[in-house]
């Protein structure tokens, strides 16, 4: 398994590496995009931490196929207007043969068959956001041509091997281990974050408590939930961004599984955060890290999972919501 990191610049992608990332990621929005569509309408699934221009990718990938670590490139909305699959395609071609990334990472499927029908040639990675959620969905995105399958969040272990073996090993598949809980099952939310950014993470403006007559009984209860609300949505949200008192983030985390995961054949373990501060991601590979040279050396699996927990120096933080494969 390698750890797949989170990237925007050349000078982020040496030091990333340094640190253990064996697989990069990253996202690009050229002027052009924003001349031509605005600041509203985005190119890839973060609206912010993106590549610049091509010239910038190409200096990535440079300094990553230096040290032998591949780049993959996000142009992962759930859909794109069937009118910007000709700018996406051009894009898609000056990135793959002129800036060298090693695979496009696509959740629409239209999008996907238009590349493979364009540019045979470029490896594709099915993103998270395509909702792959069953052995079926495997197969229809194998049929169209995909090398690997990025599995959503919240998908148990158990699901992951039935999926895995029924399957096959000849694919690709990854699973995130690091960082940003979602609301809800993002593959299905077509509209908020492709237009400006996710309105689940902001509650407290979105709802009005109206005025009862039962007494305020209603409003207390109202307000109870939606304090419970906002503090699961905190921690859905990274708990608010900030590392911890070890340097380590606080986020969602996987670590306790990669006995698991390993054994039934995962290739890739995503670190989220695109748009976060080089020093969190910087902390979230050696993170990582820390637990996969455990593993490595054979340790127990259970020694491993405790191992873990003390490492990232939260215990209390290790259980529930926390948690993307919970036990």
């Amino acid at each position: 398994m390698k750890i797949l990191a989170p990237v925007t610049s050349a000078q982020e992608a040496d030091s990333l590496i340094s640190h253990g990332a064996g697989e990069l990621y990253c996202g690009l929005r050229p002027a052009s995009w924003g001349k031509r569509y605005g600041q509203r309408v985005r190119l890839n699934r973060r609206g912010q931490g993106n590549i610049k221009d091509f010239s910038q990718l190409k200096s990535l990938t440079d300094t990553a196929h230096a040290r032998d670590v591949p780049v993959y490139l996000a142009l992962n909305l759930p859909f794109y207007p069937p009118e910007q699959y000709g700018e996406i395609l051009e894009l898609a071609g000056e990135s793959y043969f002129n800036c060298q990334v090693d695979a496009l990472i696509i959740s629409d499927p239209g999008l996907l068959q238009a590349i493979r029908n364009t540019f045979p040639q470029i490896p594709i990675h099915v993103s998270s956001l395509a909702a792959v959620l069953n052995s079926g969905a495997v197969s229809f995105f194998r049929d169209l041509g995909a090398k690997r399958i990025i599995f959503p969040r919240y998908l148990g272990l158990a699901d992951l091997q039935q999926i895995i073996n029924k399957s096959g090993r000849h694919l690709e598949y990854e699973v995130f281990i690091l960082n940003d809980g979602c609301v809800f099952e993002e593959g299905y939310c077509h509209v908020n974050h492709a237009l400006g950014g996710g309105y689940c993470l902001q509650p407290g403006r979105r709802y009005r408590l109206l005025p009862l007559e039962q007494g305020k009984l209603p409003r207390e209860n109202f307000n109870r939930h939606l304090q419970d609300y906002q503090r699961w949505l905190w921690i859905m949200d990274n708990c608010g961004g900030y590392l911890n008192h070890r340097g380590f983030p606080n986020g969602m985390c996987g670590l306790c599984a990669l006995p698991e995961l390993k054994a039934m054949g995962v290739n890739s373990l995503k670190i989220v955060g695109r748009e976060a501060p080089l020093a969190k991601k910087i902390a979230s590979v050696k993170l990582v890290k820390r637990v996969m040279d455990l593993l490595a050396s054979g340790e127990d699996p259970e020694l491993i999972r405790q191992r873990a927990k003390q490492i990232r120096g939260t215990p209390d933080l290790c259980t529930g919501y926390m948690c993307y494969y919970r036990s």
